[in-house]
């Protein structure tokens, strides 16, 4: 009698360590996906990333409110870097302190580039920043169309307008320098000439910059930065009464953006944007289908329509999302890297990596759009 009660309590021992290992591996596996993201909400970047923060917050909430993916929900932890290196350098830091899995980086080019060493063994990060070409070797992943793809649609629409003259003014931070690099490579091997002036993000007037590349030979003006800068050039250039059109640059095709300018538009203001800011632009069926989609649910969740800047966000949460719903163990960087350089990622423009460029989008999905009506729309060649 003894040996079966000791048999039984071995037997009822060995069952409840089984079950109570089976309700903790249950835990573990539900666990969430922790997800990093350094984004400016605050200073002259804050129109560039409050826009983006709230496409992945609406993102997380869609995912886990359908029960997360593989039974695990998203936990996004978020890090304001104010667009400025050093704080991005903490915030990388913070991040993956905290166990962030994947990193979303939605700042801009000097922060971003300052972030870079940090992951040089993963975990695999993606940014939307066209001034950033991640070499094929790193785990970062860049999801526009780099700054050189979009010069290139705006050499285009000038050679469609017969026009061989632009004046640009440019930032003095990195994201400026990059813009110039471009301008000087590119346009004179197009037979277009430029006047180019530059101007601190900080500047409160852009006049005697304007003054400087606005000459009477010059039909178009070209501004190559983003964010309150960007709308300094806007003020400057209405208080100047200056005719041409002005073209602003790709972060610029925003709600947040007209609304720092709508009392200073210009006759004719053009922007360098994506296609699928108009939809129907966006011949694939599928990616349109997606990209409508979205559109209809971000609105339902803000109460406002997308702009460029929400689809930037698209890109970066579709691929995390493609990640963690079929590649390979997120914390598997190598894995993940690979398995990214060799699958097309659908979003509204799918998204094509390489083991030779981490650059998801090129010219092909680029277009010069024109602000008519409260809306963007492809722009007309000048006359």
């Amino acid at each position: 009698m003894k040996r079966l009660f000791l048999n039984n309590w071995c037997g009822s021992r060995l069952i409840l360590a089984g079950v109570l290992a089976a309700i903790s591996l249950s835990v573990a596996a539900a666990d969430p996906y922790t997800i990093g993201m350094i984004v400016p909400t605050t200073g002259v970047m804050a129109t560039v990333g409050s826009r983006q923060l709230a496409t992945v917050q609406w993102w997380e909430g869609e995912v886990n409110a359908k029960g997360g993916i593989k039974g695990r929900l998203i936990h996004l932890i978020t890090c304001n870097d104010e667009a400025n290196p050093e704080k991005a350098v903490s915030c990388v830091r913070d991040l993956l302190a905290k166990g962030a899995v994947l990193l979303i980086n939605s700042s801009v080019t000097g922060p971003i580039r300052a972030t870079m060493p940090l992951i040089k063994n993963g975990p695999v990060m993606v940014t939307p920043s066209p001034n950033v070409l991640p070499e094929p070797n790193t785990y970062v992943f860049q999801t526009s169309p780099s700054d050189r793809d979009l010069t290139r649609a705006l050499v285009e629409y000038l050679h469609k307008s017969k026009v061989d003259r632009i004046g640009v003014i440019a930032a003095t931070d990195a994201s400026g320098e990059v813009g110039v690099a471009t301008v000087k490579s590119l346009l004179p091997a197009e037979s277009i000439q430029y006047n180019l002036a530059r101007i601190d993000l900080r500047a409160t007037d852009a006049s005697i910059q304007l003054a400087q590349v606005a000459r009477s030979d010059v039909r178009l003006i070209y501004s190559t930065y983003s964010g309150g800068g960007a709308a300094t050039v806007v003020k400057s250039f209405n208080n100047l009464g200056l005719e041409q059109p002005l073209v602003v640059s790709y972060a610029n095709i925003s709600d947040a953006f007209i609304a720092l300018i709508k009392n200073d538009m210009p006759r004719r203001l053009l922007g360098l944007g994506l296609k699928g800011v108009v939809p129907e632009l966006v011949t694939d069926a599928t990616d349109r289908a997606h990209l409508e989609s979205f559109a209809a649910a971000y609105k339902k969740f803000k109460g406002e329509p997308i702009d460029l800047l929400n689809l930037n966000a698209l890109n970066l949460v579709d691929t995390i999302e493609a990640i963690l719903r079929d590649g390979p163990d997120p914390a598997d960087a190598p894995a993940v890297k690979a398995w990214l350089e060799k699958t097309p990622i659908r979003s509204f423009q799918t998204l094509r990596f390489s083991p030779t460029s981490h650059v998801g989008m090129n010219e092909t999905h680029a277009a010069i759009l024109e602000y008519v009506g409260g809306r963007w729309i492809p722009a007309a060649p000048m006359q």
